[in-house]
């Protein structure tokens, strides 16, 4: 998976002109209209041990909410405001999670390419930003719970690698998981 390797790379790239890095730097190596990219990154950065910092959670649901209801809407590009592109984290962080990520996505791009890609474009793109969002609405009350942002954060990312990868089988497993989800908030 050729999309996810330099997606990584572009991350990386981020962390080598300062010790932190922005939103906006970010969002600026992945592009305005890069939903996916964008998206995985935040499930990348809600999966890593930045997830387990009390609070994070909270902020990559937000994050990911905005950026997952504007997929949803249907928007060609995405906003951000101000206050959040200001937000940033320690570049050594970043490079940690990117470093962390790398050999996994290797072993992805083994199994993940474009097929059934019709069911990551247009009307099912706009499904699976609502599905992100929904997801991410949920990582606020399971942060408490240890590792209970796992499954949705997950899904998240799932959904994000399906986007990234044009993968439509991908998408259809990522609901599965986000079904899992689901079930677990229902039953805590």
């Amino acid at each position: 998976m050729h999309e996810f390797d330099k997606l990584l790379q572009q991350l990386e790239g981020a962390t080598e002109e300062s010790d932190r890095v922005s939103v906006a730097d970010i969002r600026h190596r992945l592009g305005d209209n890069a939903f996916g990219p964008a998206l995985l990154t935040l499930g990348i950065i809600a999966l890593s041990p930045i997830g387990d910092i009390p609070g994070a959670p909270t902020v990559m649901s937000g994050f990911i909410v905005l950026i997952a209801a504007q997929l949803a809407a249907g928007r060609e590009n995405f906003w951000l405001p101000q206050f959040l592109l200001r937000r940033s984290l320690k570049a050594g962080s970043l490079r940690r999670a990117v470093r962390l990520v790398r050999p996994v996505g290797r072993f992805l791009g083994k199994i993940i390419w474009q097929r059934v890609a019709f069911l990551t474009r247009g009307a099912f793109a706009r499904a699976i930003g609502g599905a992100c969002a929904l997801l991410a609405l949920m990582l606020p009350p399971l942060e408490v719970v240890p590792f209970g942002a796992t499954v949705p954060s997950s899904a998240i990312t799932a959904f994000a690698l399906a986007l990234v990868a044009r993968d439509g089988l991908l998408a259809s497993l990522a609901l599965l998981l986000s079904g899992a989800g689901v079930y677990l908030v229902a039953t805590i």
